[in-house]
């Protein structure tokens, strides 16, 4: 019997990192590992995107062809603001999504990454009514929308879209009362219209597993059982109505460490919560930028600048107040290791922060880096002859 939505574990299995890497190749094997040792510990629902590179085929080598269709509950998305260009785009992503997984028919069906200017481009091609479609064709069993918005545009996007049977929301200590997030609103939203909440970015693309010292000291003072990425996945799924939280694990070590942390689930105390209150406080001051490499920036970059990666080496600065050390893991990230252009590259066209589902003030944080940052290269060792 197919797994249904009151059937899928509290912890999903977010499948934009898996690791591997190398011209967007990932490793088989080692994926397949992973996926075994979540499987045996409960886990049963996997996340994916066409705009994931390589990830659904990657499912369909080491999931979809080892293990039985009803053990697992695929969800996957579609996505209108990049990468098409008419509702024919559409239907071919629906058929190399179902090509690359090697199913027939996907467990829940979503429209990807709704919110700000992005929404216009779904309507643009009368997506939801796509949507619809696909779960009428029998090529979908559910069907909702993920979205990064204001509780008021998610009130609008339920009124518009009243056949979606659930929500994925990004939901994470760190922006939970975050005026410029509002999470807990959005939360609210949807559970007064009945929609049950799936959960992205609990992490925050990694932010709240390896987080400032001044957090981590609390973490380790208040909630010593948990690591930082589990302390943060048990806060996201303790919030009612959320029925599945999503991590982007990419290692073993992750999958063991998570699954150990719902291997018998219980909701933070209210002891606990007040630790994360102290943590989220400490976070806020640090003035850690929120990106979460999620990389939506780099599909809309005219020039290709390696945005993400100068984040990560502005979070070091900012962290670590090592002027030197940033512009290395700058230039390695960035150019060397990234092949992308740098921020000075940039041509100021403002698309990435369009894109950008956190709301990152992108160009301001490329000022910052060449202002406090690249002035400060270390000198090159000349080799003597």
């Amino acid at each position: 019997m197919a797994i249904g939505l009151d059937g899928v574990s509290k912890l999903g299995f977010g499948c934009m990192r898996f690791t591997g890497r190398e011209d967007d190749k990932i490793d088989i094997a080692y994926t397949a590992d992973m996926i075994d040792r979540y499987l045996a510990a409960g886990g049963n629902y996997f996340d994916t995107a066409w705009a994931y590179p390589n990830s659904e085929a990657a499912l369909r080598e080491a999931l979809v062809k080892r293990h039985p269709r009803d053990s697992f509950f695929i969800a996957d998305k579609c996505v209108a603001w990049t990468h098409c260009n008419s509702a024919d785009d559409l239907e071919r992503q629906l058929t190399e999504s179902l090509e690359n997984l090697g199913v027939d028919c996907i467990d829940l069906y979503l429209m990807h990454n709704l919110g700000g200017n992005r929404t216009a481009a779904f309507e643009k091609y009368d997506a939801w009514e796509f949507v619809k479609s696909v779960k009428a064709r029998g090529l979908a069993r559910h069907i909702g929308f993920s979205a990064h918005c204001t509780p008021e545009e998610l009130e609008d996007l339920i009124a518009a879209y009243p056949e979606a049977e659930v929500v994925q929301l990004q939901v994470n200590y760190l922006d939970w009362d975050s005026p410029s997030f509002r999470e807990r609103e959005c939360v609210e939203v949807a559970r007064r219209h009945g929609k049950p909440v799936i959960v992205m970015e609990p992490v925050k693309g990694g932010i709240l597993a390896d987080p400032p010292q001044a957090v981590k000291d609390i973490l380790d003072a208040g909630i010593s059982d948990d690591s930082y990425a589990t302390a943060a996945l048990r806060f996201s799924a303790s919030v009612d109505g959320v029925i599945t939280t999503l991590s982007g694990m990419s290692t073993v070590e992750q999958v063991e460490d998570n699954c150990r942390a719902f291997a018998d689930f219980k909701p933070l105390s209210d002891v606990e919560l007040a630790v994360i209150g102290d943590a989220q406080r400490a976070m806020e001051a640090s003035g850690t930028i929120p990106c979460t490499g999620c990389d939506y920036c780099a599909k809309v970059c005219p020039v290709g600048v390696g945005i993400s990666g100068s984040m990560t080496a502005l979070n070091y600065f900012i962290n670590f107040g090592d002027a030197e050390a940033a512009n290395y893991q700058l230039g390695f990230i960035v150019r060397f290791n990234g092949g992308k252009k740098m921020p000075s590259e940039c041509i100021r066209c403002g698309a990435c922060e369009q894109a950008c589902p956190q709301n990152i003030k992108i160009m301001e944080c490329f000022d910052r880096i060449d202002r406090e940052i690249t002035p400060y290269r270390k000198p090159q060792v000349l080799m003597k002859p």
